[in-house]
């Protein structure tokens, strides 16, 4: 459970700080004034990344030089302090107070799920998106899979610039080539075992939004295996470089979406791809819960619209109670029942309301 937060310089907010921090918290307030940022500066902590920009200078208050986020967690693996500082020259991680640590040390020490507005790029997107966001799941589960996954996107990146030149050597494209192959012997194995593991419960999360008038079908679609050596090998070289692309490897994965046979992407409503995303999601929190036996934050970011009163209801009752939930939005409110901490926000501020 997140208990504090503080942030400086982080978008719109100058300087904002929430505490003691519930199991149900609404953050309320109009269209700009910071609610999504607060979100965002979670999943910052937790995930090393944000859920809307890859490019870390966006982050930024306008005129500030930099940024920093801090936050205090408590769940089954005890309480920890986290930190993270961007300076405009690289970003600086904190554990406990510590500075300097490492993203191994600082990966998996905090934990968060995240539903947000944008979640169909997981159908709408190309492969990268829904693969990006499956990855992501293997690292959390399985942390040590978060070096394999960098030295992945290093090796793809260093293939790409090799197959753009005019004269590409072929000694320097066997040995990436060679390293592509003994990822994919790591990464393919890694998620073949994580869709055992996960489409159950995204099956079963679901059926309890659609009380099992649909069914959602997603498969994991590997890539053939890299080519050793011999024709095969010698075929592979010609073709990439006459075209000068990546044609092979674990970074060609992708996972497929059904519903009732038929592409969810293409012939789903907006309500149906909005419940397959929600169900992703609820699927995640139960695969965390399941395999690292302690439960992340929850992290919403008005992301029930499209969805009936049905499905609505049906997605709380399928979030356990131990889950700390931090919703933002702009005109939502609670379940009837459910005690919430309702916090008004603006730039730089959080006021506590009631109901």
């Amino acid at each position: 459970m997140l208990r504090r937060l503080r942030l400086t310089s982080f978008r719109c907010h100058p300087t904002i700080e929430l505490e003691n921090l519930g199991p149900r918290v609404l953050l309320r307030g109009a269209n700009g004034r910071g609610k999504t940022t607060l979100l965002e500066s979670v999943c910052v902590l937790a995930r090393m990344r944000s859920f809307r920009t890859r490019v870390v200078r966006d982050l930024t208050q306008h005129g500030a030089e930099g940024w920093r986020v801090e936050g205090s967690w408590a769940d089954e693996a005890g309480p920890v302090r986290l930190g993270m500082v961007w300076r405009g020259n690289g970003r600086e991680l904190e554990v406990d107070g510590r500075a300097g640590v490492t993203v191994e040390e600082f990966w998996g020490r905090a934990m968060a799920v995240v539903a947000h507005g944008g979640d169909t790029a997981i159908l709408e997107g190309g492969s990268m998106e829904r693969r990006s966001g499956f990855d992501l799941l293997l690292a959390e589960t399985e942390p040590a899979r978060l070096g394999d996954l960098r030295q992945l996107r290093e090796v793809s990146r260093q293939r790409s610039a090799l197959l753009r030149l005019p004269r590409a050597a072929r000694s320097e494209w066997e040995a990436w080539t060679t390293k592509l192959g003994e990822l994919a012997k790591i990464l393919q194995p890694a998620r073949q075992e994580l869709a055992r593991i996960f489409l159950p419960h995204l099956e079963e999360a679901h059926r309890q939004l659609t009380e099992g008038a649909e069914k959602l079908k997603v498969t994991y679609q590997p890539e053939d295996p890299v080519p050793d050596s011999g024709p095969e090998r010698d075929r592979l070289w010609e073709q990439e470089r006459e075209r000068g692309l990546n044609l092979t490897g674990p970074q060609r994965d992708d996972w497929d979406f059904k519903l009732g046979g038929k592409s969810l992407s293409r012939y789903g409503s907006e309500g149906q791809r909005r419940s397959a995303c929600l169900a992703v999601r609820l699927a995640e929190l139960a695969v965390l819960r399941q395999r690292r036996q302690r439960t992340p934050v929850f992290l919403l970011d008005d992301a029930l619209k499209e969805l009936d009163e049905e499905r609505r209801k049906a997605f709380w009752r399928a979030i356990p109670d131990e889950c700390q939930v931090l919703y933002a939005s702009a005109h939502d409110r609670p379940r009837k029942g459910d005690s919430w901490v309702i916090l008004e926000i603006s730039p730089g501020a959080a006021e506590l309301r009631e109901e």
